[in-house]
């Protein structure tokens, strides 16, 4: 009965939006309540009625329908019933009884604070239950010949406290099988130097939807303020890396110094203090670069996921069609032109869907228009056309 009564309640609330709620934008919307006892009652729950309603409008741009209705009893609980604290100030624009008595209404103008919903809504789980819980992978590439070996107790506690944070925050970590079949595969290969369409490649293999690339240095340091001390420093570099892309979403490096004592001796002291600091500084890291990381995931639920589409050989008056069609696509977000020149065009697309629906919309498209073309093998979410009776330009290409 109380799930149906809030149904119903928002219902009979009418919304009159004025631009969309951002991190401190305003919001134009309007409260109503029955009048079953004294007016200035009837008026305070037509306030709070509108502002629980200006709050509902800042979670309705962070999360999409269907997650708020699987999770409205939640959001009735942790988020609408605390909706003055989120909203920092308002003004009444008009007020008063409807004609017939029945109803009081209050329309106001609320700024309302997006960036903490989002932080409550995280807190909560719900935008990382809108994004799917990710899956990830952790992957150690050394940058410099001084870099630490992979082996090494070091380069492990990093490894376990960046697996940590990011799973602790709903992201899901791959089975360690798979990172280490990354490590054989780069291994069988001889490869020195590793780039990120390779590493995307073979992070899309193992089914990942986030790539993270760490580096560690560590160091000991003579002197110090006391006679008493040395110390070990240590730095890491984090990436957030799209395997679908090889886009890096994010990347954050830091340095954490510790003492230690010129008394005690050894590789084992040195590791084990290296050790605690790369722990420490490797959950300082990843808790930096972990918000970027999931702003990246919650905008492709409302901006839709990248595709990267290469255009060779085409006249200008077909390329022009092409846009046309991809604009055309059911799902179609934006798009951005990376490259225009005689014959080459690249353009990033944002869609709202599966890979295989936009694949097959554009593909339907493009012969629809006469569009002739002829497609090359690519990874990830790319997608290489070139005119059909023309030489493939990327014959020669390995592009991941």
């Amino acid at each position: 009965m109380k799930k149906f009564f809030y149904l119903m309640a928002f219902a009979m609330s009418v919304f009159l939006i004025s631009g969309t709620v951002a991190f401190g934008e305003s919001v134009t919307v309007q409260g109503m309540a029955g009048i079953s006892g004294s007016q200035s009652q009837a008026r305070e729950a037509a306030l709070q009625d509108a502002l629980r309603n200006a709050v509902e409008q800042g979670v309705g741009t962070l999360i999409d329908s269907k997650t708020k209705v699987a999770n409205f009893e939640v959001l009735e609980d942790k988020i609408y019933s605390r909706a003055k604290g989120y909203v920092t100030n308002y003004d009444i624009l008009s007020e008063g009884a409807t004609s017939d008595g029945s109803l009081y209404t209050v329309t106001i103008k609320a700024d309302v604070q997006t960036a903490n919903i989002k932080n409550d809504l995280r807190a909560i789980g719900i935008l990382m239950e809108q994004v799917g819980n990710p899956r990830f992978m952790a992957v150690y590439i050394p940058e410099t010949k001084s870099s630490m070996n992979r082996r090494s107790r070091v380069v492990k506690a990093t490894e376990q406290s960046i697996n940590g944070v990011f799973a602790r925050k709903g992201f899901i970590v791959l089975d360690k099988m798979f990172v280490d079949n990354v490590y054989s595969e780069i291994e069988q290969a001889g490869r020195i130097d590793v780039d990120m369409d390779d590493l995307s490649a073979l992070a899309l293999k193992y089914r990942a939807d986030l790539l993270l690339v760490y580096d560690v240095h560590a160091a000991k340091k003579t002197g110090g303020q006391s006679k008493y001390f040395g110390g070990i420093i240590v730095e890491i570099a984090l990436r957030a890396v799209s395997p679908s892309t090889a886009d890096l979403i994010a990347q954050k490096r830091g340095d954490l110094y510790v003492k230690t004592m010129k008394s005690i001796t050894g590789s084992y002291y040195d590791n084990m203090q290296a050790s605690k600091a790369a722990d420490k500084l490797g959950k300082a890291i990843s808790n930096a670069i972990i918000g970027d990381t999931l702003d990246y995931f919650e905008r492709a639920v409302h901006a839709g996921t990248r595709f990267d589409l290469w255009f060779r050989n085409f006249e200008e008056e077909e390329v022009f069609t092409i846009v046309d069609v991809i604009e055309s696509v059911e799902g179609f977000k934006d798009r951005n032109v990376r490259n225009q020149s005689p014959g080459n065009f690249q353009l990033d697309v944002n869609y709202a869907g599966k890979k295989f629906d936009f694949q097959r919309s554009l593909y339907k498209g493009l012969k629809k228009e006469g569009i002739l073309f002829k497609t090359q093998q690519a990874k990830g979410n790319r997608f290489l056309f070139f005119k059909k009776g023309s030489d493939n330009p990327y014959a020669d290409m390995n592009i991941q």
